[in-house]
């Protein structure tokens, strides 16, 4: 993954492990692909580069892992206090509820002390009735008091490359083009999309992974992801 920074290289005292590889973040510049064992003993610098979720001028190390079992409370905690109760109300939901996200395409971000930080998720869906696969990104959060911290960003970016490698097609979201414009997102052929339940159409966003996989795109959103066997609050966004 290409986010990871020289800062975070320099100033940062890595443990061994036998466990998954993971990425090594830091608010500073951007350097070439690098993966790094876990660590919670980072000492990375923080830099600035403006954007709206980023340059704070103390920005946290944080590391970028596939979310696991033991991420459940944490997870729903911190997407409680970033978006609050009415998250669950959302069109969206209805394409999540009763499923489990996309296969290995659920991340958190872990600060130095090991706290969960930021959260993503990808979900399969289908482009209307016997439509292409797609995916469906959300929700994205960050800890409310940490939203400057590049965190944010560095999710999009893993979640869209893993995205990408594992071989989908297209990622939709119901966001704001303004910030998800940077990482590719736009409204331009959604047009003939929908979500099921209210929302603002100029606010349902794609990103195309494959050529011409939402050249002919129509009709509502449908959930097409692994069902939840029994009740498994953990998988329910």
């Amino acid at each position: 993954m290409e986010y990871l920074t020289k800062s975070a290289i320099l100033a940062t005292e890595i443990a061994p492990s036998s466990g998954p590889l993971v990425e090594l973040f830091s608010a500073g510049e951007k350097s070439p692909t690098a993966a790094l064992a876990p660590s919670l003993a980072l000492r990375a610098k923080a830099g600035s580069r403006g954007a709206p979720d980023e340059g704070a001028a103390q920005a946290p190390a944080f590391v970028i892992l596939g979310e696991g079992g033991g991420d459940v409370v944490a997870r729903e905690a911190l997407l409680d206090r970033a978006m609050g109760p009415k998250r669950r109300k959302k069109s969206s939901e209805k394409l999540r509820r009763g499923r489990r996200p996309s296969e290995g395409l659920a991340f958190v971000a872990r600060d130095t002390s090991g706290a969960v930080v930021g959260t993503v998720r990808l979900w399969d869906v289908r482009l209307g009735e016997g439509g292409p696969a797609a995916l469906l990104l959300g929700p994205l959060a960050v800890e409310p008091g940490l939203k400057s911290g590049g965190i944010g960003s560095a999710l999009m970016r893993h979640a869209i490359t893993e995205a990408a490698r594992l071989g989908h097609g297209a990622i939709l979201l119901v966001g704001d083009a303004p910030y998800y414009g940077r990482f590719g997102f736009s409204a331009d052929r959604t047009g003939a999309l929908a979500m099921p339940g209210p929302y603002e159409r100029h606010r349902l966003l794609a990103l195309a992974l494959k050529d011409g996989v939402l050249d002919a795109a129509t009709g509502t959103i449908k959930a097409a992801g692994r069902k939840i066997k029994g009740q498994a609050p953990g998988f329910v966004a």
